[in-house]
């Protein structure tokens, strides 16, 4: 069993908290925030990575899954930790750079990192239900430039999904998901993701 301290811990969503794993500092270890609640969204989530995991993609743009661990706090899903080249730092997500007064990176910048995101979920398929500035981190390069990764949010709930299989369903419900999320303006996102975190509190 993994013995996790409060010091290990990153951050926390509605359902889930984030610990760095204490053996492997590359690694994230999410836990259910009620352990006995057994929640339908982050078993759908975790039996979708498993799915796109058997792609083998090469220049993975979202956080790859490595099954499961029990700890002292419950079960933990093992994901990657995606961490700053430049520092080795836990990235900062695309929402934390979007509420910053000096941002190092320009909201052009991230315009054109999120159509490079989506050609590439078209072009392997996946879907990112969830697909918004706090769940994508944003990983600094050496090169000081970025590279998006997804971190949660993933999967859909197509009783038949067709978007698994055919490019044109694949593109539509991905361009709807950017148009949904007002992801094609970051003054429109940022208003979008108040909007969004105000109806969850």
């Amino acid at each position: 069993m993994i013995e996790i301290e409060e010091k290990h811990y990153i951050g926390q969503g509605k359902l889930q908290k984030c610990y760095i794993h204490p053996d492997n500092d590359n690694l994230c270890l999410k836990i259910k925030i009620n352990e006995q609640y057994e929640n339908p969204r982050v078993n759908r989530e975790v039996k979708y990575y498993k799915k796109i995991q058997k792609k083998h993609i090469s220049a993975p743009f979202f956080a790859k899954y490595y099954g499961e661990v029990n700890t002292n706090l419950g079960v933990a899903h093992i994901y990657d930790l995606i961490k700053d080249e430049t520092t080795n730092n836990v990235s900062l997500t695309m929402d934390d750079y979007l509420k910053m007064g000096n941002s190092p990176f320009s909201d052009e910048l991230f315009i054109s990192k999120l159509e490079k995101l989506k050609k590439l979920m078209i072009k392997h398929k996946i879907i990112v239900r969830d697909l918004m500035g706090k769940n994508i981190c944003c990983k600094v390069l050496k090169n000081k430039s970025v590279e998006l990764i997804i971190i949660d949010g993933v999967g859909h709930r197509d009783f038949i999904p067709l978007v698994e299989w055919i490019h044109f369903f694949t593109n539509r419900k991905i361009n709807k998901i950017f148009y949904k999320n007002k992801l094609n303006s970051m003054d429109d996102h940022r208003d979008w993701l108040a909007l969004y975190v105000a109806k969850q509190i």
